[in-house]
């Protein structure tokens, strides 16, 4: 005997990203409306929509339909999505205090208002040393930098970072590459697909360190190949609802396709939809040029 369930009737809610951090160029936005699981056609752009970033009652950016970029290139920097792309005229210049996104996709979504706390400006000291490691593989000797990084835990406050470690070709237009990894397991800090960093943390604890966390980038060889490169370190404060989000973002990743995991959901800040509002702060280090 077969019993047949139909599945309910879907709800259409927004799906909406956005990404901000003081000094932003560019800032995209995706606005989708969700689909049912019998939906073959999956989620589809609102290009209808406007989204407003403000602060203290300040419009600082605006995108609408005439924003819409259906053909993103991809790469490091850009998304490969279709979505939003707003150039600013200045640098993104962002107070402490509350950052809203206001979402208007009437008359069929009722408006949705996000507002995050920007985070403090991380306290970072760090230690480059230049091809501090020599390897040598049987055929040629491979160089390595080492990066050590020591971060501020605040008491009383969970304390997340984003770590990118970058790489270009030093001279030319090209893009900035995230490479780099710990240079020994500590579980302080580890990759995370969800932001494509290190992300690092104090768990909560205030009596967890978070100096000394050591790092190495390829540095290159002896074979007499000249590729020299800039390297910067850039490391990031994220809001907690953020931070939670790259976390879920992983637990999701690594339960597909395993039969025997629990499944895992993707977290976001949207009221009444998906996604995520995510929010930053963040400091810029030069090492190698």
């Amino acid at each position: 005997m077969v019993n047949e369930i139909e599945f309910p009737a879907h709800d259409p809610r927004l799906a909406v990203t956005m990404f901000v951090s003081p000094g932003d160029t560019l800032l995209f936005a995706t606005v989708y409306q969700s689909a049912g699981i019998e939906e073959s056609g999956g989620s589809v752009p609102v290009r209808e929509a406007t989204v407003t970033l403000s602060q203290s009652g300040l419009v600082l950016a605006t995108g609408d339909s005439s924003n819409w970029n259906e053909n993103a290139p991809g790469g490091p920097s850009e998304p490969d999505q279709s979505m939003m792309k707003m150039v600013l005229d200045e640098p993104l210049e962002l107070a402490q205090g509350e950052v809203s996104l206001t979402v208007d996709a009437s008359p069929e979504f009722d408006p949705i208002v996000v507002t995050e706390m920007l985070p403090d400006v991380p306290v970072v000291a760090h230690l480059f040393e230049p091809l501090a490691d020599t390897i040598n593989d049987g055929w040629y000797e491979l160089y390595n930098h080492r990066i050590t990084v020591d971060l501020d835990n605040r008491q009383g406050v969970r304390d997340d970072y984003m770590i990118h470690l970058e790489v270009k070709k030093s001279g030319s237009e090209s893009e900035w590459f995230s490479t780099g990894r710990p240079s020994f397991p500590d579980p302080r800090v580890e990759y995370n697909e969800g932001c494509n960093c290190l992300l690092a943390t104090d768990g909560g604890e205030d009596n967890v360190s978070l100096d000394n966390l050591v790092f190495e980038m390829w540095g290159g060889d002896n074979s007499g190949y000249d590729d020299e490169q800039s390297i910067r370190l850039r490391v990031e404060r994220p809001t907690a609802s953020l931070a939670n989000h790259f976390r879920s973002v992983d637990a999701y990743n690594n339960a597909l396709g395993n039969p025997f995991a629990e499944p895992a959901s993707i977290q976001g800040n949207i009221p009444g939809g998906f996604g995520i509002f995510g929010v930053t702060n963040g400091v810029l280090f030069l090492l190698l040029e």
